[in-house]
């Protein structure tokens, strides 16, 4: 099943990403926390709490306000407690934002 390989592949993730945590919680450090991440790969929603975003949808929303362009799918993960979920993945599609003109 499709939801057992994107599982260890989150798996890995988690444990890849969890080396370098938030120095704080403002939501600045957490949208630039969240775009260095974006640079490197697509992230998910439980990914991005593992690595200290508690509620990533209202920064990815405050960086597409700034321009941003972050596309987001879905795909099936599951959480520490092994339910299975329907998880908004998010990825940039430029490394630079648009001009808010």
């Amino acid at each position: 099943m499709n939801n057992i390989s994107t599982a260890a592949i989150s798996a890995q993730k988690y444990s890849d990403a969890t080396a370098q945590p938030l120095p704080d919680t403002s939501y600045a450090t957490q949208r630039s926390f969240i775009l260095q991440r974006l640079r490197e790969h697509p992230h998910s929603t439980l990914e991005l709490r593992a690595l200290g975003i508690c509620s990533p949808a209202p920064r990815i929303n405050e960086l597409r306000n700034q321009g941003y362009v972050i596309e987001t799918t879905r795909r099936h993960e599951y959480d520490s407690a092994g339910v299975v979920h329907s998880i908004a993945v998010y990825t940039l599609l430029t490394n630079t934002h648009k001009q808010n003109g």
